[in-house]
C-alpha cells in the first residue's frame, strides 16, 4: 500500500497536533463505555468517566485520515454528478 507523508518541523509537531485535537474536539476524559448505570459509581470498579485511551497523536492521525477520505469521496461524488446527463421531464398534461 502506498504512503502519503508530510514532514512537520520538530518544533511545530506539538502545535499541529494540539490544533487538530482542539479543532476536532479531543477530550482527555471521556464517558466510560462500560459504565453500568444500575450500579453505584465507583472510581475503581465502575467509573462513569475514564481517561481517553486514544492518545493525542492517534486522534490527530485518525482525523487527518478521515479528512482525506471525506474529501476524496466528496470530489468523486461531484465528478459523478457532473458526468450525468440531465433527463427531460415526463410529458404530463391535464386531460380536460
Amino acid at each position: 500500500m502506498a504512503q502519503f507523508c508530510v514532514e512537520i518541523a520538530d518544533s511545530d509537531v506539538d502545535r499541529v497536533i494540539t490544533a487538530i485535537c482542539a479543532n476536532y474536539g479531543y477530550q482527555t476524559i471521556i464517558d466510560n463505555p462500560n459504565f453500568d448505570g444500575f450500579l453505584d459509581e465507583d472510581p475503581s470498579t465502575n467509573p462513569q468517566e475514564i481517561t481517553n485511551p486514544e492518545s493525542l497523536f492517534q486522534f490527530a492521525n485518525r482525523k487527518v485520515r478521515g479528512f482525506l477520505t471525506e474529501n476524496t469521496v466528496a470530489y468523486e461524488i461531484k465528478q459523478a454528478k457532473a458526468a450525468l446527463s440531465i433527463p427531460s421531464g415526463p410529458d404530463i398534461s391535464d386531460p380536460q
